[in-house]
């Protein structure tokens, strides 16, 4: 009898514990499952949140982008009435910089003034690469004079010149961003000395870069401080005597290094174009191309 009643009990405490145990089975799931429903909460709590976020992002960039468009709209229009008004429009150009020695110093009488200006770049340095993030930053237009401006290595011919242009296209995009399409031939359109290396090169590029969707300015207005000019008082005659009213005219100029003369002349020229009703502009896309007769 008593080994019947030792038998039930262990079947007893085994069914007690087997109960336990399934008991703490179930709890342990529970909890498991608990973790996993929060854990899944939190996962979709953040992702709502990060798709709410992204929606406003997204509200925020459009109507950032339409205020954008709609300030360009009204500063367009702005300046086409004061194109319609004004004697005639100004474009200054700067050729074969940035230069650590006159850059900077006609970014800053440029801002001063108010004036927008476009430059003609060649091949930098790292160290100047600062002077054009500055030009871009400060709204002026950043076109391609050439990753080389050497004569005998530009025109060899007019593939040798196109890839000139498409170098220095490249590195301006690796600074700015910008894909320049706004060119000017070392030493014009009109230049003859390409001769010397290529006979007729300047008449295939003329088309051949036009095709390619890049515009080609020269100018029309020599300040001449890459020649004969010797002081800024030469410059500002150069300029002055240059200028006509209702046309565009674009006036080369350069900022390679040490130039002086027109650094010091820059100001005095651009009091003379307002006091005269002139309104400045930099070159755009838009902007009509000044071109001289090609001779090669």
């Amino acid at each position: 009898m008593e080994y019947y009643v030792r038998r039930r009990k262990r079947k007893l405490n085994y069914r007690h514990m087997l109960i336990a145990i399934i008991m703490i089975i179930i709890i342990l799931l529970l909890i498991i499952f608990g973790v996993v429903a929060v854990q899944n909460h939190k996962a979709e709590k953040i992702r709502l949140e990060a798709q709410k976020k992204a929606e406003e992002e997204e509200i925020m960039r459009i109507a950032i982008e339409t205020q954008k468009k709609e300030e360009e709209e009204r500063q367009r229009q702005k300046e086409k009435e004061e194109e319609e008004n004004a004697t005639g429009i100004i474009y200054l150009t700067f050729d074969d910089g940035p230069s650590a020695s006159s850059t900077p110093v006609i970014l800053d009488i440029l801002k001063n003034r108010g004036i927008k200006a476009t430059f003609f770049v060649l091949h930098y340095s790292d160290e100047n690469e600062q002077y054009i993030k500055k030009e871009k930053e400060e709204g002026h237009t950043i076109a391609l004079h050439g990753y080389s401006h050497t004569y005998s290595e530009v025109y060899q011919s007019a593939d040798t010149c196109i890839e000139n242009f498409k170098k220095i296209g490249d590195q301006v995009y690796q600074t700015t961003g910008i894909q320049s399409k706004i060119i000017r031939f070392p030493g014009g359109s009109s230049n003859v000395i390409s001769k010397k290396y290529c006979p007729g090169v300047m008449t295939e590029l003329v088309t051949r870069v036009t095709d390619m969707g890049y515009r080609y300015f020269d100018w029309n207005v020599d300040s001449d401080d890459a020649g004969h000019a010797k002081t800024s008082q030469d410059i500002y005659n150069n300029v002055t005597s240059g200028i006509k009213p209702g046309r565009s005219n674009v006036v080369l100029m350069h900022d390679f290094a040490g130039n002086h003369k027109t650094m010091d002349a820059l100001d005095s020229v651009i009091t003379w174009g307002l006091e005269q009703g002139y309104v400045f502009r930099r070159i755009t896309e838009e902007t009509p191309m000044v071109k001289h007769h090609v001779n090669n």
